[in-house]
């Protein structure tokens, strides 16, 4: 069960309906000193009227577009992309779907999926369809590189094993590596980096907040904003764990401010997957277990916040 933290207003919880496209729960969401606006979707049935149980396992934002992948199992994703375009408010209630292709067990479900938007390297591209660069985890790990604009057919690149038991994948164009969660025991989660050409695991080797799942690329100005703290990397990564974490890295591995924990906003279940639209301050929080996406709206870079989150350190827990 779930530990709260008093004084937290949860605004409007509604019960779960039993179709996607809906607005679940609405209230607020501490962070980093002040309480910001989160709005939770259901996002259950949106990757075709079998999957009941999808849910945000992978997710990415790119160009206006927020991309969200899940298991192939028929009552999850259904071997589907799920797309929706949130615009300046973070709605969620549009989707559309595109069939992945085919990977060495069937029907792509990735775990992680990200964009290098370089032109070089694994999964870039320079005209046409976006690409995405994937991790599906389904037995041995393994990358490969989806093209949208080609549904339903084999996977476009080499498909290769991952070196070590991933969670997520995110491009950090500031370094011109990929990065990737590694598990570790007892709930202990890693930063990797992956070389962008080959996908070769590289030496570099940062711990992060346990039970890490999920993992997004900022720009630093965008973590400093947030945090209140100064970051001197061009980029930075956001990490969420599955006991309702949030944190910021830099990206040599350094936390920037404290780790936070949402326990207190109920609609949250499990955090796997974290994607931001930076032009609309959104970050968008993937529920696999809740089957849901909360987009919390944050302030603009530049409008700055308090620090002041020694009470809720206290309030970590793990289920």
């Amino acid at each position: 069960m779930k530990t709260r933290f008093a004084g937290v207003s949860l605004g409007l919880c509604a019960a779960l309906p039993a179709f996607a496209g809906t607005v679940i729960s609405t209230g607020s969401l501490p962070m980093y000193g002040a309480n910001y606006n989160v709005t939770s979707w259901r996002i259950s049935g949106d990757a075709g009227p079998n999957s009941i149980n999808f849910g945000a396992e992978g997710m990415t934002f790119f160009n206006g577009t927020l991309y969200v992948s899940h298991d192939h199992n028929a009552d999850r994703a259904a071997g589907n992309l799920v797309l929706y375009t949130p615009g300046p408010t973070g709605n969620l209630s549009a989707p559309t779907t595109i069939l992945f292709g085919n990977g060495p067990a069937g029907l792509w479900g990735p775990e992680g999926i990200t964009i290098n938007d370089s032109g070089q390297g694994y999964g870039s591209w320079t005209s046409g369809a976006v690409r995405l660069a994937s991790l599906d985890t389904r037995g041995a790990g393994a990358f490969g590189v989806f093209n949208t604009g080609a549904p339903g057919s084999n996977l476009a690149d080499t498909i290769s094993p991952t070196p070590v038991s991933l969670d997520d994948l995110a491009w950090a164009g500031s370094i011109s590596m990929f990065a990737g969660i590694e598990q570790g025991p007892v709930g202990t989660a890693f930063l990797r980096m992956f070389d962008r050409d080959t996908m070769a695991l590289q030496s570099f080797n940062a711990q992060v907040i346990d039970g890490a799942k999920g993992l997004a690329v900022v720009s630093g100005s965008f973590a400093a904003s947030l945090t209140g703290q100064s970051v001197s990397t061009a980029q930075a990564f956001l990490v969420v764990s599955e006991f309702d974490g949030f944190a910021f890295y830099d990206t040599n591995g350094a936390a920037i401010g404290p780790a936070l924990f949402f326990n207190g906003y109920a609609p949250i279940t499990e955090l796997e997957s974290v994607a931001v639209d930076e032009a609309n301050n959104l970050i968008f929080l993937g529920d696999e277990a809740g089957r849901a996406i909360h987009v919390v709206a944050v302030p603009a870079p530049g409008a700055g916040v308090l620090v002041g989150l020694a009470s809720l350190l206290a309030l970590r827990r793990r289920r």
